[in-house]
């Protein structure tokens, strides 16, 4: 990867629905070479997607929470029944194994507090599963990205 595709990459983060043409504008290229280059940045990996970023709160979510999960077990029947739960579960957004002092770190959205509620006390509590919750509902977000560092 060189400067330029770096350059290409930039672009796309900040909108992957520029025109080749437009985005060759930006990087002195070709629309035909830009196309050549996220082709091959596809194939590689590096883009793995190219997605809509929707609003929230136009979509009626008007409630976003961090939510920590302790488990009860660590057998691999009980890890992976909670994999399958909590990665069919739609209001998850991100589900990460984390250190310290719980094993889970999700980031939830809902439409309000009842389903936030519902959420936990239905899907994520009373499976035998989990030994412990600890919510963290945002109360205003100062800077969300999907743009990843590229310097």
């Amino acid at each position: 990867m060189d400067q330029i595709d770096r350059k290409i990459l930039t672009q796309l983060q900040a909108d992957s629905s520029r025109a080749h043409a437009e985005l060759g504008d930006l990087v002195n290229l070709s629309a035909s070479q830009v196309s050549r280059r996220i082709a091959r940045m596809q194939q590689d990996g590096l883009i793995r997607k190219q997605v809509a970023i929707l609003d929230e709160e136009q979509l009626g979510l008007m409630v976003e929470a961090y939510i920590s999960v302790t488990l009860g077990s660590y057998s691999r029947e009980t890890v992976a029944g909670f994999h399958r739960r909590v990665t069919a579960l739609e209001e998850v957004l991100d589900c990460c194994a984390t250190t310290g002092d719980s094993d889970y770190l999700l980031r939830i959205v809902t439409r309000d507090l009842k389903d936030l509620s519902r959420l936990i006390n239905e899907e994520l509590l009373g499976h035998g599963d989990v030994d412990n919750v600890r919510s963290s509902i945002t109360l205003d977000v100062l800077k969300r990205t999907t743009s990843l560092p590229l310097t």
